[in-house]
């Protein structure tokens, strides 16, 4: 039952919601360059929005049905730098410490399971002075639809493949070490239902210490 509706209903529904966020993809991803890990590839959604910066794609899903979906989009339509597709879990990535220039992170981490062992893990696998491309939905400020969120997510989540509308994405963002001290937190035009609401995005790095930190770790991971 889970895979019919992944494939059937929560795929199209995605589909439907990059007509709408097709610009403020494209315009993120411009930024990315050299080598480039997706958080969530999905279908492929992202994969034509590259720049020429970027040198090899690696898209990370941890869904079959995705990740087939995402193997015939890059078989049948992609033109553009390498792609490599692994399917495993953001929280344990079989990645080695300090190997992609770019992270991204579109309309994922709300999916996670354990959101702040993946924020970690983008940190551990991103170069010193790499870059984090992320636009995500978060918890409400407002405590009128922070309540809302708060009330309705037991149900939502089932219906939307995991998406907590009640997580503060912001937050484990910084726990992490990135540097989130000039993201703000806003309403965006293009999202119509308040719950999803509101977002942040942006282009940002690790904080210097933590940088450094992870520079010099040599704990990582090669599967």
């Amino acid at each position: 039952m889970a895979g019919f509706y992944e494939r059937h209903v929560f795929s199209p529904v995605l589909k439907l919601a990059e007509r709408t966020l097709a610009d403020v993809r494209r315009e993120l991803l411009s930024q990315a360059s050299g080598e480039v890990l997706e958080i969530g590839v999905g279908s492929g959604l992202s994969l034509s929005h590259y720049g020429p910066a970027v040198e090899r794609i690696v898209g990370l899903e941890p869904s079959e049905i995705l990740m087939d979906e995402c193997r015939e989009c890059v078989g049948s339509h992609h033109e553009g730098p390498p792609v490599e597709l692994v399917q495993a879990g953001a929280e344990a990535m079989p990645f080695e410490d300090n190997r992609f220039d770019t992270m991204v992170a579109f309309l994922v981490f709300c999916t996670i399971p354990e959101a702040d062992r993946a924020a970690l893990e983008m940190a551990r696998v991103l170069k010193p002075g790499g870059r984090l491309l992320f636009f995500e939905h978060v918890a409400a400020r407002e405590p009128g639809l922070a309540r809302w969120q708060q009330r309705l997510n037991p149900f939502w989540k089932p219906l939307a493949c995991g998406c907590n509308i009640n997580r503060d994405t912001r937050r484990v963002f910084e726990r992490a070490g990135f540097d989130m001290s000039n993201i703000e937190v806003r309403r965006h035009p293009d999202i119509p239902l308040p719950l999803v609401q509101p977002v942040i995005e942006g282009n940002t790095g690790l904080r210097a210490a933590v940088s450094g930190q992870s520079s010099r770790s040599g704990t990582g991971r090669r599967h």
